[in-house]
């Protein structure tokens, strides 16, 4: 549910609809089915071809091609595997962590502020932030298997602009940071093209993902999500 407290002449409800309303309406967001996202990912002496498809309720394949090998990351509603990119890999299942990572990306709004509820979250509005590219509301994002997540809301376009969590890195916990920017309208919804992530203190290992294609509902067969030879259930 969403949080009933309220920061200056803004509400949360209130903050939460004009980013529904700017990504082209809840509507319009939930009769959206499949989703492709075809673009490049940069990472430190890495630059791979990038593809993720999405399904609902519950989705998510991302394929990288590097060195002309295909890595694919994936989870069915089911099991989440992997595909090295090795000559003769073959899927394998991965770590619970992982598990819960590739399930928590398994969401079509790429967003936890559409169908906040029916997903586990709750949303508190935490104040108005100052930043080098202007005002943004920050809300808070509770529930699910992570840790809390702070949004931050451009007071301008009303569109997320920044995340903060906190994630594990060689065993440590450590601060992640997402910038979001490039946003266009792809069949009346707006998404995001260029993404910078990583560690917030070390900013030279980000990696960037820069989406050169988008498309709305794509036919996407159960079976792509699945690994050839299914490996038992998490």
């Amino acid at each position: 549910m969403l949080g009933a407290c309220g920061t200056g002449a803004e509400t949360v409800d209130e903050v939460v609809a004009r980013y529904l309303q700017a990504r082209g309406g809840a509507e319009r967001l939930r009769g959206v089915q499949t989703l492709r996202m075809t673009g490049r990912v940069v990472l430190p002496g890495i630059e791979a071809p990038l593809v993720l498809e999405l399904k609902r309720p519950d989705k998510v394949r991302t394929e990288f091609t590097v060195e002309g090998q295909l890595s694919i990351r994936a989870w069915d509603g089911r099991v989440a595997w992997v595909l090295s990119p090795v000559p003769g890999a073959t899927p394998q299942p991965v770590p619970p962590d992982q598990a819960a990572e590739l399930k928590a990306q398994a969401d079509v709004d790429l967003s936890p502020l559409v169908d906040t509820e029916a997903k586990g979250f709750s949303v508190d509005l935490a104040g108005r932030e100052s930043g080098p590219g202007g005002e943004t509301w920050k809300l808070v994002v509770l529930g699910g298997a992570g840790s809390p997540r702070s949004l931050f809301v451009d007071v301008a376009s009303h569109l997320v602009v920044r995340t903060e969590e906190v994630g594990t890195l060689e065993g440590a916990e450590v601060p992640f940071v997402t910038e979001v920017d490039d946003s266009r309208t792809v069949d009346g919804l707006v998404y995001p093209h260029r993404l910078r992530s990583g560690p917030r203190d070390d900013p030279e290992a980000w990696q960037i993902v820069e989406i050169e294609r988008i498309d709305v509902n794509p036919p996407l067969d159960d079976a792509r999500f699945s690994p050839p030879t299914a490996p038992a259930p998490q």
